[in-house]
């Protein structure tokens, strides 16, 4: 029993020091591993000529699992797609379509294989072989950025290579959309592209943001292209070395050669040699042949116009919503409702505005009180619908919604937009509910006050030390609107910077269109100081117009010799998340100053507006339209408050 126990002691012990033993070095077993796996070896080898296996089997140094097959691009694509299974520590792709004869294939395996404990990628890697007696060896590269931003292209965007001899005439530019193309690559995370083991000849060049995955330029989708063909050219000089065929049991060293060296592209544009493609039957008849190439991606979204909503929001309020902001040449008129024809009311006047982005369309019908209304709009957008609105009313044991029955709460006729710290060079502004149809008759027949009443309307307090003044208010007419009305007053005031104000506005200044008056109003704000703000100024120069230095002044002075080549350009200062704080529309070098600015960062933007619309205008492939060109400028510009920053920045379009 004695010996039993002994035993028992003795066996206790030893577990409790074998577990001591492993509690020592790092607790958590480790540093992780964040090593990706490494291949070692293909069977058969890479770079294989006259290629007749069914499978090949790529050799890791450590268990892997396939994690996405979608990452694995195959040129020329297959119409079977492979199949991917792990032995040991190998991948093995089992080929299930007929392989052309004569013919290089190429595998890039994207992001597609990991590490089987920790989830590693390997970023890239690829495998080729020919069925024939030689692998093609030219090369398309490139880089592909986002054609507003100038930043890199997203790693899902494919570029895709149509060759010469797949553009027959019947397809002309609808190839993209019908044929796959015989070569496919996606970016890298600097947005840089290599197609390799191409063969030699001319190839159409895509990149698109390829979301429904069936390889073609789809509705919705963003895309980069060239005008021209593209020669292929040739591969760089380090080949793609082969390895030695091998089993897993045998002892090799990891082969780092199996992929051709990738050559980066983060320069803006480069230089290109535009030589001429004699085919007759091409649709494009330039060809780019060079080193590197840049592709601008950018969405041209073809909504179709319509009216999304449209709906009463009030009494005698009507709103539109359109899916593509309204052109300035709408226009908008009441057609005979549900009311007989010829009654009056079908005759009654009504105003509309349009929104700051268009697609808004507020109106206000001269019948306050009216249920039903029935209008017609037509716009250049390609609009042209009737509609026929009514006032929702609920049930009488429901309590009205707000803004939808026919009493509502009564509306303010004139409104504060002047915040507590009020800009000392901006405008005290006021808003209206309702468009202001005019002035109250009282004000416009009272004899106590100046030629025109409203000069002396609004009573002037200074915080600091009581004293009292009176100043003007205005009212601003919209003459787009018929019969013109207002929706935004003033008040006429020079204040002093960093001084504190308190301004009435007395009741019924205005009426609006239904006759209702103003009630009074009272606003208390502070002015800033100019010492608040800082200014930028940008003196644009052209390529070839060199400064000059003016003795007198010891300033640099523009040469405008070449302004009649300048283009024209939408000037935009940006705040850090490239959000447009300021913009300026110029044709000419010279000096542009952007004033008032808070102290913080911003950038500089030059928007290349060929087409004139004042807006950056994105590319259209089936419009032949590159999108429009984005200068940036290179340095984030650091204002202080109380400082006047100047730079130069030189406008070259060609980059």
């Amino acid at each position: 029993m004695n010996r039993i126990l002994y035993l028992s002691i003795l066996v206790a012990g030893l577990c409790f020091a074998v577990q001591s033993c492993a509690k020592q070095g790092y607790p958590s077993g480790g540093p992780k591993d964040e090593t990706p796996p490494v291949v070692i070896g293909t069977d058969p080898s890479n770079g294989s000529l006259n290629f007749a296996a069914k499978e090949f089997v790529i050799h890791f140094d450590e268990y892997v699992v396939m994690k996405d097959q979608g990452g694995v691009l195959i040129s020329p694509t297959m119409a079977k797609k492979p199949e991917f299974k792990t032995k040991g520590h190998g991948l093995v792709v089992k080929i299930k379509d007929t392989l052309q004869p004569a013919t290089t294939y190429l595998f890039q395996f994207k992001n597609a294989i990991a590490d089987f404990n920790e989830g590693n990628f390997l970023p890239s890697f690829e495998y080729v072989f020919s069925t024939g007696n030689s692998i093609d060896s030219m090369t398309i590269r490139g880089r592909v950025e986002d054609a507003f931003t100038r930043k890199p292209a997203d790693e899902k965007v494919s570029v895709l290579a149509y060759a010469r001899s797949q553009m027959a005439d019947s397809l002309g530019d609808s190839i993209v959309a019908k044929v796959q193309p015989m070569y496919m690559t996606r970016l890298d995370k600097e947005g840089c592209f290599e197609l390799n083991h191409l063969r030699e000849g001319k190839y159409l060049l895509l990149a698109i943001e390829d979301g429904d995955k069936n390889l073609h330029l789809s509705d919705g989708e963003a895309v980069a292209f060239l005008d021209t063909l593209v020669t292929a050219w040739k591969m760089p000089p380090k080949p793609v070395a082969k390895d030695t065929s091998i089993s897993p049991d045998t002892n090799v060293s990891p082969d780092t050669n199996l992929s051709t060296e990738i050559i980066k592209d983060t320069a803006a544009s480069v230089s290109r040699e535009i030589i001429k493609d004699t085919a007759a039957d091409s649709t494009l008849t330039d060809t780019l042949q060079g080193k590197r190439l840049t592709m601008r991606l950018s969405l041209l979204k073809k909504e179709v116009q319509r009216i999304s909503k449209s709906n009463f929001i009030g009494e005698g309020r009507v709103e539109i919503i359109t899916t593509v902001p309204l052109s300035p040449h709408y226009t908008l008129r009441r057609l005979p409702g549900s009311k007989p024809t010829g009654d009056p009311q079908d005759d009654m006047p009504l105003w509309h505005q349009r929104g700051q982005k268009g697609d808004t369309l507020s109106v206000w019908l001269a019948d306050k009180t009216c249920d039903s209304v029935s209008l017609l709009l037509k716009d250049t957008t390609g609009l042209n619908d009737t509609l026929l609105l009514k006032r929702k009313t609920p049930p009488a044991n429901k309590p009205m919604p707000k803004g939808m029955g026919l009493k509502v709460p009564k509306a303010n006729v004139l409104r504060n937009a002047v915040a507590a710290k009020h800009p000392y060079f901006d405008t005290l502004w006021l808003k209206f509910d309702n468009p202001a149809a005019g002035v109250c008759s009282p004000w416009l027949h009272t004899d106590t006050l100046a030629s025109n009443p409203l000069d002396s309307a609004v009573t002037v307090t200074i915080l600091s030390d009581s004293s009292q003044s009176h100043c003007g208010i205005r009212l601003l007419k919209d003459p787009a609107m018929a019969p013109a009305v207002g929706l935004r007053a003033y008040i006429v005031f020079t204040g002093k910077p960093g001084e504190k104000y308190l301004f009435k506005v007395p009741a019924g200044l205005f009426h609006d269109i239904w006759n209702n008056e103003n009630d009074s109003l009272t606003i208390s704000t502070e002015y800033t100081k100019p010492e608040n703000y800082g200014n930028i100024a940008i003196t644009l120069l052209s390529p070839s117009s060199a400064p000059t230095s003016t003795p007198d002044s010891g300033q640099d002075s523009v040469n405008h010799a070449d302004s009649q080549r300048f283009p024209r350009l939408l000037v935009q200062l940006t705040n850090e998340k490239g959000d447009m704080v300021l913009q300026q529309v110029t044709d000419k070098p010279g000096k542009l100053t952007f004033q008032h600015l808070k102290g913080g960062k911003y950038g500089l933007r030059a928007i290349v507006d060929t087409d004139g619309n004042g807006a950056w205008t994105p590319g259209d492939y089936w419009q032949h339209r590159q999108p429009e060109k984005v200068l940036l400028f290179e340095k984030t510009l650091e204002l202080r408050e109380n400082w006047d920053m100047e730079e130069k920045w030189t406008i070259d379009v060609n980059l």
